[in-house]
């Protein structure tokens, strides 16, 4: 078991390796995810983007812009893998990005409360039976 950020985005390109074919790698080497063989695209573990307070200010977003598409970094790039194909079943996955064990979509991140870029993971998985 270990996890990992893939670098994983909504939408893969040439130069951007896609949740959805990182998934098909994954699963070819007989492993599966938190997540599960197929993982939801628009299922985000990362939402942040360059305030004026940062460097390289052509990268800012104003808060007004934070929902638009293709604004900062909002991508399913984490992943705890494992044994998969009957070794092993997920019995519950969460994120935080919080600090509390929540999630609150559409909120970018870090925070002063919550200093990471990358949600928090957590999945209880049964290996062979136990937990």
């Amino acid at each position: 078991i270990f996890g990992l950020d893939a670098n994983t985005y909504e939408r893969g390109s040439s130069s951007k390796q896609g949740v959805l074919e990182f998934a098909e790698a994954y699963t070819g080497l007989g492993l599966t995810s938190c997540w599960g063989d197929h993982p939801d695209p628009t299922n985000h573990t990362t939402f942040n983007a360059r305030t004026y307070l940062q460097p390289q200010l052509n990268k800012a977003v104003k808060q007004s812009d934070l929902a638009l598409p293709g604004v900062g970094d909002k991508n399913p790039k984490d992943f705890i893998l494992f044994r998969g194909r009957g070794h092993a079943t997920v019995l519950r996955t969460w994120k935080d990005n919080t600090g509390e064990g929540t999630y609150k979509e559409g909120i970018p991140f870090p925070t002063l409360a919550f200093p990471s870029d990358h949600g928090i993971l957590g999945t209880v998985v049964q290996l062979g039976g136990h937990r």
